[in-house]
């Protein structure tokens, strides 16, 4: 589904491990990696300049560990200056990769309520997919797990439907790149309906049940008419924590969500996105909303 990859590290989140198990990464079908990091400008003086001793200093960090000799993967490293996310617009322009993989800051509980500002603002300006990993869980990992890891990717995906129709936008994505961008590698995909049953009379839920498998059924036989293995699922209960408990259960790889722009960014507002990205532990790879062309 994904064949090129940019991976955006500021050397603290874990994601520098990556650089070592390129080889790994493309066992999972990717066949291009950009590593990026940005070091900010230095700012002391009255004109910033570019910092040239911590630009060889990253530059040290991400190479020396890279042993990849192979023809049938390209990696590439960029070591730039500058403001973050401006930086990654760059860096997106010039390899043009399929998704991003970006980690989470480790910060106070409002400031992980927005989620870390970079990854937000760079929410608002890709119109690619940006997975998301949180640094507690690539840290703890040893050598040999996250070589596991990163041989499965994206093998497996929950795509929670909290609601069906709305969720509609989310399956055309996942058709989108799938059949767009093939890959050697067989993807799985496990899409799940929950009924949230709260204050709703029992023949009520059991007419949704009915309803949200009627629906998955067309969903399923569209998807494989594309070549893709996909697998549904209907439950009732509580819309995240039915999530959260499938993703165990069945031993996905990732979440796959979908939300407008706006009102993921107004986190005053409680969105279920919002609160899968907030409550997760497991990689999340967010489609951003992608208004029509006037």
């Amino acid at each position: 589904m994904f064949q090129r990859c940019l991976i955006c590290t500021d050397l603290t989140d874990g994601l520098q491990r990556l650089v070592a198990e390129v080889e790994s990464l493309a066992h999972s079908g990717l066949t291009e990696i950009t590593f990026l990091h940005s070091v900010p400008l230095w700012e002391e003086g009255q004109v910033p300049r570019v910092d040239m001793e911590k630009i060889e200093w990253a530059k040290e960090k991400l190479f020396s560990p890279l042993t990849y000799s192979g023809d049938h993967l390209k990696v590439n490293i960029e070591v730039i200056s500058g403001n973050v996310v401006d930086n990654i617009l760059k860096i997106v322009q010039k390899y043009t990769p399929d998704f991003i993989i970006t980690g989470t800051p480790l910060r106070s509980s409002l400031q992980e309520r927005i989620f870390g500002s970079t990854t937000m603002d760079l929410s608002k300006k890709v119109k690619i997919p940006v997975m998301i990993l949180r640094p507690q869980l690539i840290s703890v990992y040893t050598t040999e797990e996250i070589k596991l890891r990163c041989s499965k990717l994206n093998n497996y995906w929950l795509i929670p439907c909290y609601d069906v129709d709305n969720a509609r936008y989310l399956l055309e994505q996942i058709k989108l790149y799938a059949t767009e961008k093939p890959s050697k590698v067989k993807h799985k995909y496990l899409i799940l309906a929950v009924i949230d049953d709260v204050s709703r009379s029992e023949l009520i839920v059991k007419n949704s049940v009915k309803d949200a498998q009627q629906k998955l059924a067309e969903v399923k036989k569209d998807l494989e008419s594309f070549g893709l293995e996909v697998e549904v699922l209907v439950t009732t209960g509580n819309p995240l924590q039915e999530t959260l408990n499938t993703a165990l259960i069945y031993d996905i790889q990732a979440i796959a969500i979908a939300d407008d722009q706006d009102s993921l960014l107004d986190w005053t507002v409680k969105s279920f996105t919002q609160e899968v990205l907030h409550r997760s532990w497991f990689p999340v790879v967010f489609f951003p909303f992608k208004k029509s062309e006037k």
